[in-house]
């Protein structure tokens, strides 16, 4: 099957090692900021041409009009939209499934973010590969853009609703708890706070209680971003049964 964009990426790959035999697959992977794994992907139709890597490419290889024109031609043909258009909601079942989608969407919200990968990876201890994946998500899913070299979120906030099925916040979940278990360990307590509750309970009470929890994050959630954030914590409150109801 074609690739058009590979074949443009291996003629510029020619291109440049004429004029320096040295130059390597890894050199050019370097040269337009993107990972070797990622890049050879891209070049072999495995992961699809999307405006992230698109722009990455267009920068670093310091396009022309005409070759810029072409690459992102490439990203906007009908079969290319249709084919986001399929995978949507994989994508956006992706995005809930693991923290580091909402830590980088929050993370450009301090005063310090810097639209740099390698900036993103130290601040948020996830290597480099994965911080390219989740930028090249969120953009595909319309949440981030590019405004000239900088990366700028699209909407004021997200939220799960009803409509997301029960297997994808479960695996959130899990995502989340497992995080706090890392951070557990090597986090000291003056940074963070970890505390668990047993008590007798009344399943009656439910739909109020889950009404509560909602009150009090949504006002820990204001007051915790007054003033001038510079750090992007996750708060999880698990309030589950301990037995097993009876039959």
């Amino acid at each position: 099957m074609s690739n058009p964009f590979g074949n443009f990426l291996k003629s510029k790959l020619d291109e440049i090692q004429k004029r320096n035999p040295r130059f390597s697959f890894r050199s050019l992977a370097k040269k337009v900021a993107i990972s070797p794994g990622c890049l050879n992907e891209l070049m072999h139709g495995k992961r699809p041409l999307s405006e992230f890597y698109a722009s990455k490419i267009v920068l670093g290889l310091e396009l022309g009009v005409e070759e810029r024109n072409q690459v992102y031609a490439m990203i906007a043909t009908r079969s290319r939209k249709f084919g986001v258009q399929k995978r949507l909601t994989e994508q956006q079942l992706e995005l809930i499934s693991s923290w580091e989608h909402f830590a980088i969407l929050n993370l450009m919200r301090i005063r310090q973010f810097q639209s740099n990968e390698k900036w993103i990876s130290q601040r948020l201890a996830i290597p480099l590969e994965k911080v390219q994946h989740s930028l090249d998500l969120l953009m595909n899913l319309g949440f981030i853009k590019m405004q000239g070299t900088t990366f700028v979120r699209t909407v004021a906030s997200l939220g799960t609703t009803s409509d997301i099925p029960s297997h994808a916040l479960v695996q959130a979940h899990v995502s989340d708890m497992q995080k706090a278990i890392e951070v557990l360990k090597v986090t000291t307590p003056d940074r963070r706070d970890y505390s668990a509750i047993t008590m007798a309970f009344n399943p009656d009470k439910m739909t109020e209680v889950k009404a509560l929890i909602k009150k009090f994050r949504q006002r820990l959630s204001l007051l915790a971003e007054e003033g001038e954030p510079s750090e992007v914590y996750n708060l999880n409150i698990q309030f589950f049964p301990l037995t097993v109801p009876v039959r």
